[in-house]
């Protein structure tokens, strides 16, 4: 795979705005996926390619349009560009567990827009069962050890193309490159928030259960540390070649059902999960330096999560890309909300400490 020089630096991460139509059409995503792989001269030689987008439980929400996963005509836009530009179309994967259900049984995908895509681009749609992954050691392990991850996420002679969405989580905050690769883990051991839960001490979370029960500003910064914690452990296991989040859209909430879409037409791309989280997290409004998931990822070495030491550039009209000269320019003006059940006294105060 060939890149544009400036940005096969890991510091390095590319912004491409393109105001869509409003309301939004799905040509828009289309056009902005090929506008930012066209601006990073993304060029491959036969390689396999696997893209990874958010479709956590998309066949339940069955409607591409709700902002709350990877919206399927931002992939056909990037699988149209790569095939023209050295792709082979029988060697194009869309890997996610769109059911996120503890079984092997087929997943469907109907409702997702994304067996659409494959019937157009000749993709094909794969799910992390037990019989399709591979047992990895973490290096140098926070929380695991080891991983069972999807083979395709860990192939030779393989272009892995990670495409979150661009909103905030309930318990990450925000929720991009890091975490969207909690989708490429067997079915069977993907769910981190759950097992994070259960590294708060007890004396700290009592009895409680997360999803019933408010939570002190402590529990849930202990909480979001044990997730933290295995995104470090993840992100040694299974490196993505190409990170490219689509903001087309982005959302606010808890990142699943409550929340509001917010049309920003943006995309952010580069080849290390860190510096990119960091550049759109602080586009969201937030700073990446307070946020406890990149703190431990740039502590563990996976990445710098200074903005201030990160090389930023944005896509021109003409498609060709400059340094950026005012990130603040295209910086959410009040930042993304996050919807959670912190109640220590006030539910802004839990999060002023990450807002710059």
């Amino acid at each position: 795979m060939q890149l544009h020089p400036w940005l096969n630096d890991p510091q390095a991460v590319l912004i491409s705005r393109t105001p869509p139509a409003e309301p939004v059409q799905w040509e828009d995503f289309r056009h902005a996926a090929r506008r930012i792989l066209a601006a990073m001269q993304v060029a491959l030689e036969g390689e396999k390619v696997v893209i990874k987008p958010n479709g956590t439980v998309a066949e339940s929400f069955a409607d591409p349009d709700t902002g709350i996963t990877t919206h399927p005509s931002f992939v056909h836009g990037m699988i149209d560009y790569l095939h023209e530009h050295g792709a082979s179309r029988r060697r194009v994967y869309i890997l996610e567990d769109p059911r996120n259900h503890d079984n092997n049984e087929p997943r469907h995908w109907r409702g997702t827009g994304f067996p659409e895509v494959a019937a157009q681009t000749g993709a094909k749609l794969r799910c992390p069962t037990t019989y399709t992954s591979v047992r990895k050691a973490v290096p140098q392990p926070h929380a695991l050890p080891s991983l069972n991850v999807s083979r395709l996420a860990v192939a030779p002679n393989t272009v892995l193309i990670n495409v979150p969405k661009l909103k905030t989580h309930n318990l990450g905050i925000t929720t991009l490159c890091l975490k969207n690769l909690m989708g490429a883990v067997s079915v069977f051991e993907r769910h981190f928030c759950a097992q994070a839960w259960r590294d708060v001490p007890q004396t700290v979370r009592g009895e409680s259960r997360p999803g019933e029960t408010a939570l002190t500003q402590e529990m849930h910064e202990l909480w979001q540390l044990g997730l933290a914690h295995r995104l470090a452990d993840l992100a040694q296991v299974i490196q993505p070649q190409i990170n490219v989040v689509e903001g087309v859209v982005g959302r606010d909430g808890t990142g699943f059902q409550n929340g509001e879409n917010h049309t920003l037409g943006l995309a952010v791309a580069g080849i290390n999960m860190v510096a990119v989280d960091s550049v759109a997290s602080y586009i969201m409004g937030y700073d990446p330096q307070k946020l406890i998931y990149l703190k431990v990822a740039a502590e563990a070495g996976l990445g710098i999560n200074d903005l201030r030491q990160l090389s930023i550039y944005v896509v021109q009209k003409d498609g060709s890309i400059m340094p950026c000269q005012d990130v603040d320019a295209l910086r959410a003006q009040t930042p993304l909300r996050v919807i959670n059940k912190v109640v220590d006294g006030q539910e802004k105060s839990m999060f002023a400490d990450f807002i710059k």
